[in-house]
């Protein structure tokens, strides 16, 4: 019983020198660091080979079919920054206002995802997001090497 209890807190012991030991690498929107220094988040971290896409948002159009536009541009931009494409994601979350509105630009989202590859994803409608004229919102994690 003694050397199971060892074994036991040995494990542990190196789980948890290991976990110290993973760096995390973050990542800011090119221009958008002092929004998000301000707000208090950081927009990618990379912890091993999971990249963890923060709530990613378009703050500059009115519609939703430029927000997700937009949106989509700023996660292509950050996903090739770690040498990685759509298809390298494994999970999205969508947050929208409007879910019938997101219904009808379903073809910006479907063609972002390289030969409908398509992630796991959860499409929640909210009553409203951090700005109130934000329409979308999308998080995402990623796999990459």
């Amino acid at each position: 019983m003694k050397s199971n209890f060892l074994i036991v807190c040995s494990l542990l012991l190196v789980q948890f020198s290991f976990a110290q030991q993973v760096e995390r690498e973050v990542y800011h929107i090119p221009g958008h660091e002092n929004v998000e220094n301000g707000i208090g988040y950081s927009h990618a971290i990379k912890v091993g080979k999971t990249l963890f896409i923060a709530g990613t948002v378009d703050g500059q159009h009115d519609d939703m079919e430029n927000q997700i536009k937009t949106i989509y541009k700023y996660v292509e931009d950050t996903l090739e920054h770690y040498g990685a494409s759509s298809a390298d994601i494994v999970k999205e979350n969508i947050y929208t206002t409007d879910l019938e509105e997101f219904k009808k630009n379903m073809g910006l989202r479907k063609s972002f995802y390289d030969e409908g590859k398509f992630p796991t994803s959860t499409w929640v409608q909210v009553e409203r997001l951090f700005i109130p004229k934000l329409k979308v919102e999308i998080e995402l994690i990623a796999v990459v090497e």
